[in-house]
């Protein structure tokens, strides 16, 4: 009797372990801080890939990325860049894509095919569940793809200042697995797309954005920031782009103006031009969420829309012309936005690319890009 109580015993030890609720010690996984809440691996959210491998993502643990490792990444990422100028299409790296775990990765990789976009910045988004393993993770499955990208600053971790969120993301920086960081939000107004009232402001110049601005300047990587262009708003990005000369800041929507009474510098080109002549470290993407055809759209100011196919206008297009090496292109794909990929790119390629000399369209497309997430220059 003895002996079966102990055979019963030993059965149940081993079928609790099996079953996960003893978890053995995972070596190889990055730190993660246990105060910060992250999504649990249950089979509801287990994403998987469906262009070819059945590998949950939440079952690849990422390894810490060392100098080599770091080396064949780039050369990796620089493959994937020619692989699409053999077919006569300028690459393109999209700095600004919003990834949630409700959006299919092999949706996300053929869109990306089909309009010649080699690389993505792909950073977790929204609620902050995922951290940024999650970019980490993504990668290891398609290291061709995905650019290893912090989280973007846009849930209630990062305007609530949360310290565990902050410091984590500034130890991550720091580790040198990443080569870019995701959008943060200094000035955000109300956005009909989110689904919610979004009306939230972060001063830049706040203990959050020092982080950020000082991870950048310490160690070289860019970070993407939403700011208003409001009149009212400029004073306190102005004063943390001058005292943090060495970040790579890259401000997001070029061009975009929300109302042209509160926003009114940048209703016309001097006010960027102004800007990327003052702050060598500041650069502008594009991601054009909106149609230029809308005459309506306050948002269209940059566009000739007179003729059929809308152009940029010539003193917009002066400004890119005249400053070549500080724009870069970004989708900025979210939840809401998952499927519509072909808007933005198509006028990325036929009203913006298209309308200028190669040399400078292929510094946009990707050229740019690449040197602020590798340091290097691109070599053909």
């Amino acid at each position: 009797m003895k002996k079966y109580f102990v055979f019963l015993l030993l059965v149940l030890i081993i079928t609790v372990y099996s079953t996960g609720c003893v978890a053995p010690q995972n070596s190889g996984s990055v730190t993660q801080n246990s105060q910060i809440t992250y999504m649990p691996a249950n089979d509801s959210q287990i994403i998987t890939n469906k262009s070819g491998s059945d590998v949950p993502i939440t079952q690849i643990t990422p390894q810490p990325m060392n100098l080599t490792n770091r080396d064949k990444q780039i050369q990796t990422f620089a493959e994937s860049i020619r692989k699409i100028q053999k077919t006569g299409t300028i690459p393109i790296i999209d700095v600004e894509f919003h990834w949630a775990p409700e959006m299919d990765i092999g949706k996300i990789i053929d869109n990306m095919d089909r309009n010649g976009v080699a690389l993505t910045w792909l950073g977790s988004s929204g609620d902050e569940k995922h951290g940024n393993e999650e970019s980490l993770r993504l990668n290891k499955l398609y290291p061709d793809k995905f650019v290893p990208t912090t989280v973007h600053g846009d849930g209630p971790l990062w305007h609530g200042s949360d310290t565990n969120f902050l410091d984590k993301l500034d130890r991550d920086v720091r580790s040198g697995n990443y080569f870019a960081m995701g959008e943060f939000e200094g000035r955000h107004s109300a956005d009909p797309t989110q689904g919610k009232n979004r009306d939230v402001h972060m001063p830049v110049d706040s203990k959050a954005f020092e982080i950020v601005f000082k991870a950048s300047s310490d160690t070289g990587v860019p970070f993407l920031i939403h700011h208003n262009a409001e009149d009212a708003m400029l004073p306190e990005l102005e004063s943390m782009l001058a005292k943090y000369p060495k970040a790579k800041v890259v401000w997001c929507h070029f061009g975009r103006v929300g109302n042209p009474i509160t926003w009114s510098k940048f209703t016309t080109p001097d006010a960027p031009r102004e800007f990327l002549n003052k702050y060598p470290n500041l650069y502008f993407d594009f991601d054009i969420n909106h149609n230029p055809q809308n005459s309506e759209d306050v948002e269209a100011f940059m566009f000739d829309t007179t003729q059929s196919t809308p152009t940029l206008k010539p003193e917009w297009k002066k400004v890119i012309e005249d400053f070549p090496d500080r724009f870069v292109l970004g989708s900025d794909v979210n939840r809401a936005r998952f499927g519509d990929y072909d808007g933005p790119m198509n006028i990325f390629r036929h009203i913006i690319l298209s309308g200028m000399p190669k040399d400078i369209a292929e510094k946009i497309a990707y050229k740019n890009a690449w040197k602020l997430m590798t340091g290097e220059n691109w070599k053909d």
